[in-house]
């Protein structure tokens, strides 16, 4: 109760889809599915704004793309491994890398997605890991 009798509701947290990409295309790719399932979809572009995301807690999973910069990527999915066990972490390649593949399932990642499976293989996949979140 607040000092004027009033219960102060928290916001609820809607489950939070992160998406660490530098195009956009998963993030579209995932956006319908997003907004049935009433997900909270989030681009975050840094590593810091990643964790603070993260920190809010209640059910999360975090797609990370290999890009470029492959220190980065691997970078906050082990942070992210590390600092929230609890958050998926789904890892998704545009080359058939059986190296990168292996480190990153090494690194904790609780899926990985490179060809020949089909991008498109990533819906299936986020809605199977939100609902296991949603039941823990």
């Amino acid at each position: 109760m607040s000092r004027f009798g009033f219960r102060i509701l928290t916001a609820m947290h809607y489950p939070q889809l992160l998406v660490f990409e530098s195009d956009g295309r998963l993030a579209k790719l995932l956006e319908g599915t997003a907004g049935i399932q009433r997900w909270a979809i989030r681009q975050p572009r840094r590593l810091e704004s990643c964790l603070r995301l993260l920190g809010r807690g209640g059910p999360a999973i975090l797609v990370v793309k290999l890009e470029r910069d492959l220190e980065e990527c691997l970078t906050i999915l082990v942070r992210t491994t590390q600092s929230f066990p609890d958050t998926a972490t789904v890892v998704v390649s545009d080359v058939a890398a059986p190296v990168l593949a292996d480190l990153s399932w090494d690194l904790g990642a609780s899926f990985v997605l490179c060809p020949p499976q089909p991008r498109e293989r990533l819906l299936d996949v986020v809605a199977g890991l939100m609902g296991a979140r949603r039941t823990v």
